[in-house]
């Protein structure tokens, strides 16, 4: 995920609607803040993918299963945001890619919780919802 962070620095150029970044004053602070929007995002996937992996190996479950498609899933993240980015020369492909990747975080963390920290009866879950 390094290299992929790596590769989005660049992308804070222009990305600024989901990543409230539009306050900053230049190309340094914007890149900064959204570097610092997409770690927060990595480190929140991290914290329901280890609950999940947990859960799955206290209930009896494969999280070998869980480990393998979280490889796919960021093999898809890296290839569809990076098309993004080079589909088109422009400051446009920074705004896309970002918000890509904002967007699949988001989406995976929320599929995460709902099929690994929930339950069909009145139990909690095991995280709060993602979108709190």
């Amino acid at each position: 995920m390094t290299a992929l962070l790596t590769f989005i620095s660049g992308a804070a150029l222009a990305a600024t609607s989901n990543a409230d970044c539009s306050d900053r004053k230049n190309t340094i602070d914007i890149t900064n803040c959204m570097m610092e929007k997409l770690d927060a995002k990595e480190v929140k996937l991290r914290k329901y993918l280890a609950a999940a992996q947990k859960q799955e190996k206290q209930t009896g479950g494969n999280d070998e299963e869980l480990i393998e498609t979280q490889k796919i899933w960021e093999n898809y993240m890296r290839k569809h945001c990076g098309y993004l980015y080079s589909r088109e020369p422009g400051s446009a492909r920074y705004t896309e890619s970002a918000e890509c990747q904002l967007r699949l975080y988001d989406e995976r963390i929320k599929e995460i919780w709902l099929a690994y920290l929930t339950y069909s009866d009145s139990t909690p879950p095991v995280l709060p919802d993602p979108k709190d």
